[in-house]
């Protein structure tokens, strides 16, 4: 037999800490497994964190394509908000000018404004939790108690605090107080009716200046407006 016996730093003790150290990784490895093994398959989770990417939102393990964001929700609302005020402009101060005729003859002031508020109620529709809940609408149109019961306002109070449906109502009604208000000055370039004050006062609060048109017609003798619209000037 020849036998050899290490020396120096590669003596026994040496050989033996080594032996030691291996074994003692091998025992806390088959811990950590067994406690692994030892859950139920459903209960571990594997948790992924995405990289940021616009217009894309993962929320646990679904994945929803968003059209837009909040910001472009501003953008819009503001368009919507400052953009129709030239054209009461037109109708207010200049009511029988050329360039008045011109402009708010054509359809394309309110296609375009139109088109505005669909971009909003798109993009918010295509956002996680974008719309106000269903149920909390419905409650709007809710008749019990009617007319006394104060439920479908304060269903509606509701309903005004989820920014986006603010983003759309606003638009929504300053999209039919233009046409409302572009009837009426159509109706008095046609007939030859005095209109910048009810065309402000729709512009301002809605309904109360086709109310004041009809009165204006009224009292200056033109009757109102005829049952089937105003041809274009």
């Amino acid at each position: 037999k020849c036998i050899l016996t290490p020396r120096g730093p590669n003596g026994p003790s040496m050989m033996m800490g080594r032996v030691v150290a291996i074994l003692a990784v091998m025992h806390f490895e088959a811990l950590a497994f067994s406690n692994l093994a030892s859950k139920p398959l459903m209960s571990r989770k594997c948790i992924l964190t995405p990289r940021a990417h616009p217009g894309i939102d993962v929320l646990s393990s679904t994945m929803t394509l968003s059209l837009g964001s909040n910001a472009d929700i501003s953008t819009l609302f503001s368009i919507a908000t400052f953009g129709p005020q030239p054209f009461w402009l037109l109708m207010i101060v200049g009511p029988n000018r050329e360039i008045t005729k011109k402009i708010m003859g054509s359809w394309w002031p309110l296609i375009a404004f139109s088109l505005v508020h669909v971009a909003i109620v798109t993009i918010a529709a295509s956002q996680t939790d974008g719309t106000a809940p269903i149920a909390e609408f419905n409650q709007v149109f809710d008749a019990t108690g009617f007319p006394f019961s104060d439920g479908p306002q304060r269903a509606m109070m509701g309903m005004m605090t989820y920014q986006n449906f603010v983003s759309e109502e606003w638009p929504h009604v300053l999209t039919w107080d233009l046409f409302v208000g572009r009837a009426i000055w159509l109706d008095g370039v046609k007939r030859g009716i005095f209109t910048p004050h009810s065309v402000l006062l729709t512009n301002l609060i809605g309904p109360p200046g086709l109310v004041l048109h009809f009165l204006t017609c009224a009292v200056t003798g033109a009757g109102l407006p005829p049952v089937g619209g105003v041809e274009d000037p």
